[in-house]
């Protein structure tokens, strides 16, 4: 299937009308039923009407009896959409989270565009691409599911996503599904003052590995954030003797942090400059 997005098309008075009438009830995101309502017709007709306009680049169908409108006038659908989609990928159910760089784009942690939305789950699926946006499943151990809460992506539609501190150690954990540790540091920069620095911690202690805590330690002591706290992170690796990457995705040196068991494979100063610049 194509579900490349076409930005030149010709709607019939048929397929206008019809769009038209989802978009007046809200529905830019819509089912079978609702598409046989909104068309007037059978369900085995309606489907095949739907074939069609999914065909012809007007649709994308997200999963079995779900389908999306690509366009709303000039505006891409799915960029303002994703969140719901992404809902409605997990199958409509509270086991899974929008996570990593997702979550920092909700959070007003980054601006970037996003290509890759990231959905952590209790199950494990496959990739979905729809348009140009990939979405991918991020498999959690169910012990490890936690830290997540409502989020409102639409007046009439709610979704699950990872809240701020849990969202930060996920991005230690795995910089590659947030656009790198620059960008994790820059988005603990940018909300620093939201941040609940206990909560934090909390999270980090019980988080499943020891390399984030040592990530975190070292991050919130160069910036100088969350000083009272520190202490307990540091309480909390005494038995993790082994040492660990900055950057897990960099080159394989770099001076020691001997306190937080860091190896510092990045050049502090740049980082700074990239961080406040």
């Amino acid at each position: 299937m194509n579900n490349k997005i076409h930005f030149t098309r010709t709607l019939g008075p048929v397929s206008a009308r019809f769009i038209a009438e989802l978009q007046q009830c809200g529905k830019v995101i819509f089912t079978i039923d609702d598409a046989s309502n909104v068309y007037g017709r059978e369900r085995d007709k309606t489907i095949n009407f739907l074939s069609d306009l999914t065909k012809r680049g007007l649709l994308a169908r997200i999963k079995s009896g779900v389908y999306l409108i690509l366009q709303v006038g000039q505006e891409n659908a799915q960029l303002s959409n994703w969140p719901v989609i992404a809902h409605e990928l997990a199958g409509s159910h509270t086991d899974y989270f929008i996570s990593h760089y997702s979550a920092m784009r909700l959070h007003g942690m980054t601006t970037h565009p996003l290509l890759d939305v990231y959905i952590s789950m209790s199950k494990r699926c496959g990739a979905k691409k729809i348009g140009d946006i990939t979405y991918h499943f991020v498999y959690v151990k169910p012990e490890n599911f936690w830290g997540h809460a409502a989020h409102w992506a639409t007046k009439q539609d709610k979704v699950y996503v990872s809240d701020i501190e849990r969202t930060l150690l996920d991005g230690l954990d795995r910089p590659d599904l947030c656009g790198g540790i620059k960008e994790i540091i820059r988005g603990i920069w940018i909300k620093h003052k939201e941040i609940d620095m206990k909560k934090l911690v909390q999270y980090a202690t019980r988080f499943h590995t020891k390399a984030v805590v040592k990530r975190l330690g070292f991050i919130l002591e160069l910036f100088d954030f969350g000083v009272d706290y520190t202490a307990l992170l540091a309480e909390s690796i005494t038995s993790a003797k082994d040492y660990i990457f900055l950057d897990p995705n960099g080159p394989k040196e770099g001076k020691c942090s001997n306190h937080w068991r860091v190896r510092v494979n990045m050049n502090i100063a740049e980082l700074k400059a990239s961080v406040w610049g």
